[in-house]
Parts: C-alpha cells; structure tokens; sequence
C-alpha cells in the first residue's frame, strides 16, 4: 500500500520528467500525448527521425517512445544517434512488427524496452512508471555512492597512486576476489572501499573484519555465525559477517592472521557460495563479493604452512599493492595539507597552514606509519599549535616528544605482556599447552616469550 508521501514523491517524478514520442502515424502520437500529460507528464512529439535527433540536441528530455518504422531513416539508427548524443536518456522502442530477434538487437543498442503495436494505454503507462523508478532508483544510489566516495576519497597525484586509482576503476566494474597488499597504514581498507562504492554492490552492505583482532576461536562464529545452543553462552542465533554482507562485499582485513581453521571454511564459502553456521546442519546461499587484504609476505606463510596454498591462490585473483608513503613522495605535502584543513574543519578552528621550511621537513621524513602517521600528525599539530603557520620547529617538537612516549611505552608494554605470561603459566601449573591456549598463542611463540623475558618458574 503507497503511502501518502510515496505518492507525492512519484508525482513529482513525474512532474519533472519530459517525454519525446517519435512516430510517423500523427494521430498515434495525439492521443499518446493526451494520455501522457493527462498524468501529469511533459510531452512533445515528431513524425520522423531527423526531427527526433534536432529535439534531443536543443532539449533535456529524459524519456522517448521511439518507433522502428520511420519515413527517414530506421528507428535503431535513430536510437544509436541518441545514445551518441546522451547515453543518459531512456529509450522505449515500439513496433508494429515485433519479433524476438528485432526486441534484442534494440536491447543491445541502448534500448531501456520495447513494446508492440497495437498499444494499450495501461501497458505503455506500467513501463514508463517501471523506468522512472528504475532510473531514480539508480540515480540515488549514484547520489549516495558519490557522498560516500568524498568521505573515502584517494588523495595524491604520484604515478605510484594513480596507477592504484586506474586498478580500483577497472576491478569494481568486476566481481572478482581481490587481495589488497601493503603496508600498516597505506590505506589498504580505503581501497577496498573504493572498490565497493563503484561497483554495482553499490548501497548494499559493506562489512569489515578485522581477522588479527579477533582469537582463533571467535572470528568462525563471528564469520559464519551460530544456532542457538550451539556452544556454552549461545543462547540464541547469532548471523556471521557473511550473512550480514549478503549481495554486498565482506573485506576481510590482515587476512594472513586468519587461522587454518577458519581458512578452510572461508575458502569453502567463497567456491561454494554458502555457509554453514556453528551448530547448523542447513547449508546456506549467499552472494558476497570477498575483498582481502593483508601485511603479510602470503607466499611467505604459505611455504610455512600457516596460509592454505589453495585459499591462496583463490583469493589472488585481482591484486592491487598500496605503496608506503615513501615511495610516493610527491603526496605527501598534498596528504598533509588535505588532513590538516580537514582535522582544522572538524574540531572547528581557524584554517592552519604549513610553512614552506615545515613542508620540507615532512617531506624528508620516513614515515614508517605510512599515511595513518601523516594523518594523526596533523591532527595534533591542529590542537598542540596555537599559531596559525605551522614551522618546522612544531613538527620537530612534537616528533622527538612522540619518540619518547613510544620508548616508554615499549618497555612499560614489556612489564605488562612478562606479567600476564607469568599468571598464564602459574594459572595452569606451567602447562605449556594450556598457557599458549589461554594467552591465545602458538607453543613455539611462547617459549619465544619466556626466552624473551627470561622467565623462570621459582
């Protein structure tokens, strides 16, 4: 049942939207424009093709009933001419001779559908309302993608990024697994969502998870979900992050972290294109375009076995490698500006700007942290600086002050992670077994830690 608002809403579609008829048979085309604008619509008419072309370049019509059969020249020529002129503009082919073959070769042209003759009022007017909603549906989900890609924007004008930006465009238009590689902080998750928001997933959901943030135990039934009673604590059905993301795209993030557990059943959803949940018995369909990514050497685990070979080479499909900060110099002043303007705009400051020894000073820097390092820079430098031109000497000062909280933390992060080793191993007895399995850790990586810190049970 349409609401009141619904209704205003298609009637002012249609209110806005201009029709063309083009038909050699006038009488045809009189009556069509009194049924047309009878509900409401903007309508014109031509009696042949030649006229049609000199309408369309002169006026923003939005939608033409266009007839195979013209005096001049043939309606698929003029449907061709039309979508040179504006590709945008919606095309109803009508026939009196209509045939299967004739309806595809006007489909393949551009046409949006096709109708025969003789026409029935009701017919003509369900596939013109069928249109506008498909066309404002799309034109929404355009209006959407665009504001979210502005929030997501690539900023940088390197080859090295570009040549990225050239793969995002390419691989959306696509459904393929890609496998997004570089380092902490290049912007890997960014890509991926780049890749979603151009793609025909466009408006449907994108969900992430990060694998290395979740222990071997809980990022299954986080992925696939769980039935109730499944498990201690499952006390009602849970859906995974696949069934979330269903039509939509699941990035799974520093997949290499991703136990072999889990590995096989990810890999399992991908070829099949179902799941199973935790205690489930029912196989379920899904449609999920898989975006990974990774900081890891994959070939590297593999070869250590600690990355399936098989799930490897299926999700190295299309491949798209972020380059650090490093080797893109040319964008760092570009980044670091954007992010300082933006940082200044957010918490509601004056516009800040960088002095020409400040931008060489950043422009020498490593930048180990990658573009998440610039980033979070210039934000402090937004709150920590009064002055309205940053110097070189405020980088400098927050910098070296930034070092020295990072080497206190590191030993302090030491004391910390000796501490909780040690409960570990008290609390099982120093079982090794059951220490590794409480910390959420390998045996060899705890020996590493107790070599490390060199822990001796008193």
């Amino acid at each position: 049942m349409n609401t009141g608002s619904e209704k205003s809403t298609h009637q002012e579609l249609i209110s806005r939207t201009q029709i063309l008829i083009v038909d050699d048979e006038r009488k045809i085309c009189e009556i069509l424009k009194d049924i047309l604008e009878g509900e409401g619509y903007s309508v014109d008419f031509v009696l042949n093709g030649y006229d049609a072309l000199r309408k369309v370049q002169k006026n923003d019509f939005d939608l033409l009933l266009l007839d195979m059969k013209l005096p001049d020249i043939d309606g698929l020529t003029v449907l061709k001419r039309i979508k040179e002129i504006n590709t945008e503009i919606g095309v109803i082919m009508i026939s009196a001779f209509g045939t299967v073959s004739l309806a595809v070769e006007a489909l393949k042209n551009g046409a949006d559908d096709f109708i025969e003759k003789p026409l029935e009022t009701d017919r003509i007017l369900t596939i013109i309302k069928n249109y506008l909603e498909k066309t404002e549906f799309k034109r929404q989900r355009n209006q959407l993608r665009d504001e979210m890609l502005k929030e997501y924007k690539i900023i940088g004008e390197s080859p090295q990024i570009k040549s990225v930006i050239a793969m995002i465009e390419k691989v959306a238009q696509t459904d393929g697994t890609v496998l997004i590689l570089g380092e902490t902080g290049t912007g890997k998750e960014l890509v991926a969502r780049n890749i979603h928001f151009k793609s025909q997933r466009a408006g449907r959901p994108f969900i992430k998870i990060n694998c290395a943030a979740l222990p071997g135990e809980l990022i299954e039934s986080e992925l696939f979900g769980y039935e109730k009673g499944a498990f201690t604590g499952a006390h009602q059905r849970k859906l995974g992050q696949f069934e979330l993301a269903n039509t939509g795209t699941l990035f799974l993030d520093e997949i290499g972290d991703m136990s072999l557990s889990a590995q096989s059943k990810v890999l399992r959803a991908i070829e099949e294109n179902e799941i199973l949940r935790l205690g489930g018995v029912k196989p379920i369909k899904i449609d999920v375009r898989i975006i990974t990514a990774t900081n890891q050497n994959l070939k590297e685990l593999v070869k250590a076995k600690k990355f399936r070979s098989d799930l490897y080479h299926r999700i190295n499909v299309l491949t798209i490698e972020v380059p650090p900060l490093r080797k893109r110099k040319e964008d760092i002043i570009i980044l670091a500006e954007h992010f300082l303007k933006e940082s200044c705009i957010n918490n509601n400051l004056p516009i800040k700007v960088l002095s020409d020894k400040a931008k060489d000073f950043l422009h020498i820097q490593q930048w180990q942290g990658n573009v998440r390092e610039l980033k979070h820079l210039m934000e402090k430098l937004t709150i920590f600086v009064n002055n309205q031109i940053i110097e070189m000497e405020d980088i400098n000062r927050l910098l070296e002050k930034e070092t020295a909280e990072k080497l206190q933390f590191k030993v302090a992060r030491g004391d910390m992670e000796r501490d909780i080793i040690i409960n570990a191993l008290n609390q099982t007895d120093w079982h090794f077994t059951k220490a590794a399995k409480l910390l959420g850790i390998d045996r060899s990586t705890l020996f590493r830690k107790i070599k490390k810190f060199g822990i001796k049970k008193l």
